[in-house]
């Protein structure tokens, strides 16, 4: 029996199983890239916003990864909002589904593996216009064929990565690769006028001698020059919302402080909205007007700057404060870390995916994954301790 049971909770996967994955994993593939691939009209993948004030509305979003030990559900059913010329900050650690939502809203998830399955992801563009009710008009990007997406991807929404060295071609000139962007979204543009706009981005942010970097390959760029050209790509066409996953992680502390200030400055100038990914909380507390914090692809807590920093409500999120080091920190005590480890993505289980890390874990944890808890006009917490009864909040 103990032979049995070893057999039973060990990782291996028998060959007959491995082949039901590959053979899964296949059908699933061909099924979603033939959906992508399909010539629509404009009104099968047209909806509209519940809120007219959003730019994007995220909702009950699932994004998984096809691998051969089965489906991971990288995103599963995130839901938050971004208000328009707002800075809303996604927090967590590595492996919740940050970087993969932001990439879901770019459609950029590595195909074929990877794929969104379900959700709505509602875009706000004002070219679209109204519907007879009143009510505004969106692209549902979920929908949106391969093809048409390319109309918002690089002009209305744009991205700026973690590792601008990756991301810029090492063979193409600075303003090769700046041209292009206005070229491909401007097509009525003269040569001339391109490098014209193409300089006047590198100046907007802030690189001095523009016509110089304008003529340079990326290698011989620093590490923040390199990341202002990525701020100036994404600024090129004229952006509704600029998505930047990790913008500072490559660069040294002094160099941050300023990539975050152009960042905040250009927002207000240009009036888009910015997603923010991050880990560094620090960062967050400064830059952003809302947080969204996410676990092993869901979202556990939301809500302004202010409620998520001065009153944490789920665990999680009181943790991640807690590890947080600070000035007034005694530097004999070890910093604090939440115990355990992130669950593994594939065949979750139905309870809350931190129970097994949490201190202030009860009976009732043990049940169905708890539902999303208002606990203030803007604040909502996924956790038993919050749930309401008859009216009030448990917690």
């Amino acid at each position: 029996m103990a032979k049995e049971n070893t057999k039973k909770n060990s990782n291996y996967i028998s060959i007959k199983e491995s082949r039901k994955i590959l053979k899964y994993n296949i059908q699933q593939m061909k099924y979603y890239e033939k959906l992508k691939q399909q010539k629509r009209d404009e009104s099968e993948y047209i909806t509209r916003m519940k809120d007219p004030n959003n730019i994007i509305e995220i909702e009950n979003l699932k994004t998984c990864f096809f691998t051969d030990n089965g489906t991971v559900m990288s995103v599963n059913g995130v839901s938050f909002s971004i208000p328009k010329n707002k800075i809303v900050g996604v927090v967590g650690e590595s492996g919740c589904g940050k970087s993969v939502t932001s990439l879901s809203i770019m459609q950029l998830v590595q195909a074929p593996q990877g794929q969104i399955i379900g959700g709505e992801i509602r875009f706000n563009d004002e070219k679209l216009g109204y519907f007879e009710d009143g009510s505004k008009k969106a692209y549902d990007i979920t929908k949106m064929p391969t093809k048409e997406i390319h109309k918002i991807r690089g002009e209305d929404i744009t991205m700026i990565f973690q590792e601008p060295m990756t991301s810029l071609n090492p063979v193409f000139t600075i303003g090769n690769q700046l041209d292009e962007v206005s070229f491909i979204h401007n097509k009525d543009m003269s040569k001339e006028e391109v490098k014209k706009h193409s300089i006047e981005m590198l100046t907007k942010v802030g690189i001095s001698m523009p016509e110089h970097v304008y003529e340079s390959y990326p290698h011989e760029l620093s590490g923040g020059m390199r990341q202002r050209v990525m701020i100036a790509m994404a600024l090129a066409g004229s952006p509704k919302l600029i998505i930047a996953d990790e913008p500072t992680t490559a660069l040294d502390v002094t160099i941050q402080a300023q990539i975050l200030e152009l960042l905040k400055d250009l927002q207000k100038q240009v009036g888009c909205s910015i997603m923010l990914i991050t880990h560094d909380l620090g960062v967050i507390a400064e830059m952003a007007d809302e947080v969204v914090v996410m676990y092993a692809g869901r979202v556990i807590e939301k809500g302004t700057v202010q409620e998520i920093f001065h009153n944490p409500l789920h665990p999680y999120t009181i943790g991640l404060q807690k590890s947080k080091p600070l000035i007034t920190s005694n530097s004999n005590e070890p910093l604090y870390s939440i115990p355990g480890q992130v669950p593994s993505l594939i065949n979750l289980p139905d309870h809350c995916y931190f129970k097994n890390r949490c201190i202030k874990c009860t009976e009732k944890c043990s049940g169905k994954y708890p539902k999303l808890v208002q606990v203030t006009d803007t604040h909502y917490v996924s956790c038993y301790l919050y749930e309401k009864k008859g009216g009030k909040l448990s917690g």
